[in-house]
């Protein structure tokens, strides 16, 4: 019997730091010559082969992927470096990438299947190793078993980004779709994405990629006048990106920083502006009310690009077209390559000059009028839009977002007098109203004219490559479309507790989760703890470590990991088909996902759909015509080790957004209106018509909890803020001995004003609670933190927290429109702990 990563007494670790020097400044991050390159990460080499370097990928969702050299000797790796680019902008290495020996060949490292011993509890961490076969075995037999009796969707593939890359992905997708199994979709960080498409759409490029998070390469801020940065602590949760920030300020570029608390990019910035949490949207109606007040608005950007023009129907809220007036649509014969439906042309309709005309690019459009058709009075959407802003005075903003008025104003005329990049980070969009932020903020932009140029942008940048769908379409979907449904992770426990999901029985009894450690890292453990997990009746995990999700499970099968076995990542900032080549085989039995997949569909009765190889999934995934003819084929991509997939240099010619003010939207233009309101996702919340008719503007609504008007305030007084530390990504590296010499245990971060109040000493434990749970962490005081704020570096385990967990705080409700995780939108207290409180 094995008992796997229980202690809390702390981590082996290696105590070859000659100097904590290296923790101070952002000069490790990336780049130069950082104290961690000079210690160099090795294993003894003396008397070994001679060294072999290969390529790898850094592929957590920090977004980066780093490209390194795996050092290799006697088939171990002893170290990793700064590998190039093609562009040399893109070359960075931080303490993670540096650390990989340490994480490949962690004591804690998972080497054996494990199944949970008969008998005990799941969360008692009692485990028996087994062989893969019965491991196949045991899986392959609860899966028939739970499908046979609760039908093929009772089986569910729980996917996060922990371990991205095309082999992986599309084999998983393929896996399920074979299965006929339900998906668990990724919740994460996804309303600033909703709030993007919601109004610009999602640009799909020539190249074979898409921009998930659309706006100009980062590269181009050396173009702009000044860089607002939105609650994103780039020079520790994107280290790969502080350089570029770096070095158009150093140029000239002013920087901006708008955040609650004085981060390490707001003591480098020109002017921080401190603001209420959950505020963000407020003081951009503030802002664009002092752009209209100032006339300083862009009219023919807003009547060329925008809907600014667009009549709006009283009655119902539609845009006026043709049809309405007598005009009669236009079959085009074209077919949606969405919707799959015949395009039907019905122009829109606009005032030129006072008279009603079908819109052209060549049409000179009034962006202000009314027109009465057919007895129904219209507005235009700009019209609208005026009277929404208008409600947003600074005065009455200043009070709310505690932002004096003058700086208001300031804020202002930045953004009046462009090209401005506005850098929203995931902060501000981690609360229940989170994707007005984002919506809010392109709508500012459009106001002014600040979208499409270089140097113009809002938003965060990284795409996603699609090449390898291309290249063999029916790859993931062997059997063709599947009748599964995909249900949000942040509906779950609904689901689970209703037994319901899309207006039918429904109900999820086994978990297969990859690549997710949903138990540490998304909101409300004990959702997970005491509802989902307990109406399973089966939990696969796969996994390179014992994480707080795996302690949960029936059986836990050791994944390779990343330089394992060949890969390529196919999203981030570079935009690149990214290539990772095999450097050392895996460990004892360690095996390659799509390795397990295939294996387990032979018990399955399914392994004639999982035949091919790990590098043959990839040479199917990229091949065909197309993918030869823009060179992201899979010979090109070893070759090249990594394709651009999408247009342009990113230091001579960088990426823009929206460029030429093109917008991928049905209306080809910005839609600061929206027509007909859609949730990112079904969930089991349905829009009551009051919601869908607020949702046709911006628009402002305080936060779920995390707000002083809420009565919950007055017993939980703290508003609680997670930070991206440089020393995990969500949770990886949770156990790298040297990140953990470093950065020993879990803090909590507060203003010493308000630690006093507590009677709380710098080092004193401390308990933050409200009624979901607690987290116990060491304090620190920190007058960086805005008073009223707890500030915790998120991603540890729950045994490395004296007590509880920072997820336990939190809530899996949901806003129904953007179906996101609301990570930061928490309210608790904080109290001295000790150690006879437990």
């Amino acid at each position: 019997m094995v008992k796997a990563g229980s202690s809390k007494a702390g981590l082996t670790r290696r105590s070859f730091l000659k100097t904590t020097a290296v923790v101070g400044g952002a000069s490790v991050v990336a780049g130069g010559g950082s104290a961690l390159r000079e210690i160099a990460f090795a294993e003894e080499t003396k008397g070994v082969e001679e060294e072999k370097v290969f390529r790898g990928v850094c592929r957590p969702n920090c977004f980066g992927y780093c490209h390194l050299n795996v050092h290799v000797s006697d088939g171990r790796v002893t170290k990793t470096s700064r590998a190039p680019y093609n562009n040399s902008c893109y070359d960075r290495i931080c303490q993670r990438g540096l650390s990989h020996v340490q994480r490949i060949y962690d004591p804690l490292r998972l080497q054996y299947p494990l199944k949970r011993v008969s008998g005990t509890n799941r969360g008692d961490e009692q485990w028996e190793r087994i062989s893969w076969d019965e491991a196949y075995k045991e899986i392959a037999e609860n899966i028939k078993s739970i499908q046979g009796n609760y039908g093929d969707n009772a089986v569910a593939i729980l996917t996060a980004s922990g371990n991205q890359g095309a082999a992986i992905s599309s084999t998983y997708t393929r896996f399920r779709a074979v299965l006929n199994a339900s998906d668990i979709g990724q919740c994460s960080d996804q309303a600033s994405q909703y709030g993007q498409a919601c109004s610009a759409g999602n640009y799909m490029s020539p190249l074979l990629g898409m921009m998930i998070w659309n706006g100009n390469e980062l590269t181009d801020t050396k173009n702009a006048k000044t860089i607002v940065v939105w609650g994103a602590n780039i020079t520790d949760a994107q280290v790969q990106n502080w350089h570029l920030i770096r070095e158009a300020h150093e140029s000239g570029v002013k920087l901006v920083v708008v955040d609650p608390n004085y981060t390490q990019i707001a003591s480098k910035a020109d002017k921080w502006v401190p603001i209420r949490p959950g505020c963000d949207t407020l003081l951009k109606f503030a802002l664009m009310n002092i752009v209209l007040k100032q006339q300083a608005e862009d009219r023919e950007f807003l009547a060329q690009h925008t809907v600014a023009p667009f009549l709006v129907r009283e009655d119902n809220g539609k845009f006026l077209r043709g049809s309405d007036v007598g005009i009669q649509p236009i079959a085009t014969g074209e077919v949606d390559p969405y919707t799959g439906v015949e395009i039907i042309y019905d122009p829109y309709m606009v005032l030129s000059n006072g008279s009603l005309v079908q819109v052209s690019d060549n049409t000179p459009c009034d962006i202000e009028g009314t027109y009465t058709a057919e007895g129904i009075k219209c507005r235009t959407a700009f019209d609208l839009l005026v009277d929404r802003i208008k409600e947003y005075s600074p005065e009455s903003v200043s009070e709310t977002t505690e932002i004096p008025v003058d700086e208001i104003y300031e804020l202002a005329n930045i953004c009046i007098n462009g090209p401005v990049f506005h850098y929203e980070g995931y902060g501000p969009q981690a609360y229940d109203n989170g994707y007005q932020t984002t919506i809010a903020g392109l709508t500012l932009c459009a106001l002014t004219g600040n979208l499409g140029k270089p140097g113009a942008s809002y938003g965060s940048f990284w795409g996603y490559g699609i090449a390898n769908t291309i290249g063999d379409p029916t790859y993931s979907a062997p059997l063709g479309p599947i009748s599964s449904m995909s249900i949000p992770s942040c509906d779950l426990k609904n689901v689970c507790e209703q037994k319901k999901f899309g207006g039918q029985d429904y109900d999820i009894k086994m978990l297969f989760i990859n690549c997710a450690n949903p138990v540490c890292t998304n909101p409300d453990t004990h959702a997970w703890t005491d509802v989902i997990i307990p109406h399973m009746d089966y939990v696969v995990v796969a996994d390179s470590a014992m994480t707080d999700t795996a302690k949960y499970a029936d059986m836990v099968l050791p994944i390779a990991q990343w330089f394992e076995h060949e890969e390529i990542a196919t999203s981030g900032q570079t935009c690149a088909y990214n290539y990772n080549e095999k450097a050392i085989e895996p460990p004892n039995e360690c095996k390659p996902d799509t390795q397990i997949l295939s294996e387990l569909a032979e018990y399955l009765g399914l392994g004639e759909y999982f035949t091919r190889s790990n590098e043959e999934i990839l040479e199917t995934l990229f091949s065909g015509d197309i993918n030869k003819m823009v060179g992201s084929d899979i010979d090109s991509i070893r070759e090249r080790k990594e394709v651009r997939f999408i247009p342009g240099d990113p230091e001579k010619q960088p990426y823009i957004a929206y460029e030429g003010g093109q917008f991928p939207t049905s209306s080809g233009r910005f839609e600061f209106y929206r027509e007909t309101p859609a949730v990112r996702a079904a969930s089991t919340k349905i829009p009551t018509e009051e919601q869908e008719a607020r949702e046709h503007l911006p628009y402002f609504e305080p936060p779920l909890e995390a707000w002083p008007e809420n009565p919950l305030y007055e017993k939980y007084p703290f508003y609680l803020i997670s930070e991206r530390p440089r020393y995990r990504v969500h949770s990886q590296w949770f156990s790298t001995p040297l990140l953990r010499e470093i950065d020993p245990e879990p803090i909590v971060k507060i203003n010493p004003i308000d630690a006093k109040k507590k009677g709380l000493e710098n080092g004193d434990y401390a308990e933050a609670f409200n009624d979901r749970g607690s987290a116990v962490a060491k304090v620190v005081y920190s007058e960086a933190v805005r008073p009223g704020t707890l500030l915790y570096p998120k991603g540890w385990q729950m045994y490395q927290h004296k007590k509880g967990g920072w997820s336990c705080l939190s809530s899996t409700d949901f806003n129904v429109y953007s179906v996101s995780n609301n990570f930061m939108d928490v309210l608790c207290d904080i109290r001295l702990w000790e150690e006879d409180d437990n």
